[in-house]
C-alpha cells in the first residue's frame, strides 16, 4: 500500500473506530479487521479515482493545446495567404505604373482627306 493510501487507512480508522465501543473484544477485533480491509479498499479507489482526474485534467489540456496550435496555424496560413495576394496586387500595381510612361502616347490620328466627290452619272431624262 502506497504511503498516502497508509495515511487515509489511518484517518479513516481513528474516524471510525471510537464509535465501536461497547463491542467484546473478540467481536471488536472482528470489526476491526473488516473494517481495515473496507477501509484500505476505499483509499485505493479514492486514489484511483484522484488519478484518474487528473490524467482526463492532462488529456483535457492537451486536446486544448492541439486545437490552439490548429487554429494557430490555420490563422498563419490564411495571413500568408492574404499576404500573397497583397504582394501580387502590389507587383500588378508596379508594373502598370511602369508601363504607363513606357507606353507611347497614343499617335495622333492624320486627318483623312476625303477625295472630291465624284459626280454621279445621272441617268437621262425621259422624254414626253
Amino acid at each position: 500500500m502506497s504511503e498516502d493510501n497508509k495515511k487515509l487507512t489511518d484517518q479513516l480508522v481513528q474516524a471510525i473506530l471510537p464509535k465501536l465501543k461497547g463491542l467484546s473484544e473478540k467481536n471488536a477485533k472482528k470489526v476491526l479487521h473488516e473494517t481495515h480491509k473496507s477501509i484500505a479498499s476505499v483509499a485505493k479507489k479514492y486514489s484511483k479515482l484522484i488519478s484518474e482526474q487528473e490524467k482526463e485534467k492532462a488529456k483535457a489540456k492537451e486536446k486544448a493545446a492541439k486545437e490552439a496550435k490548429k487554429k494557430s496555424e490555420k490563422e498563419a496560413k490564411k495571413k500568408a495567404k492574404e499576404g500573397k495576394k497583397v504582394a501580387k496586387a502590389k507587383l500588378l500595381a508596379s508594373l502598370i505604373a511602369k508601363e504607363k510612361p513606357a507606353a507611347p502616347a497614343a499617335p495622333k490620328k492624320a486627318p483623312v482627306v476625303k477625295a472630291p466627290a465624284k459626280p454621279r452619272a445621272r441617268a437621262p431624262k425621259a422624254k414626253k
